[in-house]
């Protein structure tokens, strides 16, 4: 019987492994036309968008499947059409790399590329490892995706020059990966980090009482079933660790009601920050509903931020 207990508490513990660092998701083409039902994509809007795909080859041996959006009146960068390796023949002043939540694609960040795009903005976005077109590899809530992050960083100064300015944009486990970049990489212009949590530990605490009503002394073992194997523990994922050591520009977004990832970690991550910050709490939206609840207030907030701290 000790032995049946201890068979079934080890699958368990294995499932909830599974739930970060094997999430359950849609195909990109589903995901796709699912946000377009719902409005957060305009379909005909995106259409018109002048745009290519290629891939990128990780630091880990997987691809990034990337999509780049031209901005208005600029040539982007070139590239060959037969291995997708950019050439250096572009010119861009301002690029818009955005990042994705957990679970879906690139095609979240549509939305989010509509309004840089309207600022003047090149926009680049890309799948995670393990997500949407991209190489299948272990999600790690950050931890490897920064480094995935910090190669399209990379692509973007081959492509268009080390004059380029770049900000940053995510969303969720996307807007985690944007801060975390920053303790690696400090070229970023700035960086917008919408509903990010602050440190994995205290967000599996959260939802394992919010969802499972279980005790937070399960988080070291699973970290170490994580650790065996996608090699990460919990407490390598903090945000708020990166925002403290970084002297970026960073705009918090965050929805009042987020209840999934609450609202008073982008707060945390607010005051901790000495300088070089903005805060935007949205009334009355939950997870990842800020951009489409309040979409004037949204565009007002960043397009201030980006004038205030992105120079010409």
């Amino acid at each position: 019987m000790l032995r049946l207990i201890s068979v079934l508490l080890f699958e368990w513990l294995w499932c909830l492994s599974d739930l970060l660092i094997k999430p359950k998701m849609l195909s990109y083409e589903k995901g796709f036309q699912r946000d377009i039902r719902c409005n957060r994509i305009d379909s005909e809007l995106y259409q018109t968008w002048k745009k290519r795909e290629f891939l990128l080859t990780s630091d880990y041996g997987y691809k990034l499947f990337c999509e780049l959006i031209e901005a208005e009146n600029k040539t982007a960068a070139g590239g060959d059409t037969v291995t997708g390796v950019a050439t250096a023949t572009g010119v861009a002043e301002k690029i818009a790399v955005l990042c994705h939540g957990l679970g879906c694609a690139r095609y979240g960040s549509i939305k989010y590329a509509e309004l840089f795009h309207k600022l003047g903005f090149t926009v680049l976005m890309y799948d995670h490892r393990n997500h949407g077109k991209s190489g299948k590899a272990f999600t790690t809530m950050g931890y490897y995706e920064k480094y995935d992050l910090k190669k399209i960083v990379d692509w973007c100064y081959y492509s268009f020059g080390n004059d380029c300015k770049i900000i940053t944009h995510g969303e969720s486990m996307g807007a985690a990966t944007v801060l975390l970049n920053l303790e690696i990489d400090k070229r970023v212009s700035l960086s917008i980090a919408d509903c990010a949590y602050s440190d994995l530990r205290l967000l599996i605490r959260h939802e394992l009482r919010q969802y499972y009503h279980l005790p937070g002394f399960l988080i070291p073992v699973v970290s170490c079933l994580s650790y065996v194997r996608a090699g990460f523990l919990f407490r390598q994922v903090s945000p708020i660790r990166a925002v403290l050591g970084s002297d970026t520009p960073v705009l918090f977004i965050h929805g009042k009601r987020d209840n999934l990832v609450p609202a008073f970690m982008s707060s945390q991550m607010y005051t901790c920050k000495k300088k070089n910050k903005g805060l935007y709490l949205v009334a009355g939206a939950k997870h990842a509903e800020s951009y489409c609840l309040n979409k004037q207030g949204y565009e007002k907030r960043v397009s201030e931020f980006i004038g205030r701290y992105l120079k010409e």
